[in-house]
C-alpha cells in the first residue's frame, strides 16, 4: 500500500511506503529487531531505529517524527 503525506499519520507495514508531497518516499525494511529507514530514492539507510526509539527528521523543508514499533510497524508522522 501507498500512502501521502495528507494521510498523516500513519503506520507503515512492511512492504508500504509514504510518498510526501516533494516526491520523498519513506520507507523501512527489516534489519533484526531494528528497522532500517529509507528517505527518498536511495538502497542506502537514512537511519535506524530499534523499537520504541523515536527520531526527528528534516525532509524537504518539513519535520516528521519516525517511532518503531516491536510490531513490523513504523509511525511517522508531522512534528
Amino acid at each position: 500500500m501507498q500512502y501521502s503525506e495528507k494521510d498523516l499519520p500513519v503506520r507503515l507495514h512492511d512492504g508500504e511506503m509514504l510518498v510526501l508531497d516533494d516526491g520523498n518516499e519513506v520507507r523501512w525494511e527489516s534489519n533484526g529487531e531494528a528497522k532500517a529507514v529509507f528517505i527518498g530514492s536511495s538502497f542506502d539507510a537514512t537511519l535506524e531505529l530499534f523499537p520504541a526509539q523515536e527520531e526527528k527528521v528534516n525532509v524537504g523543508g518539513k519535520n516528521f517524527v519516525l517511532t518503531a514499533f516491536f510490531e513490523d510497524a513504523l509511525e511517522v508522522k508531522k512534528a
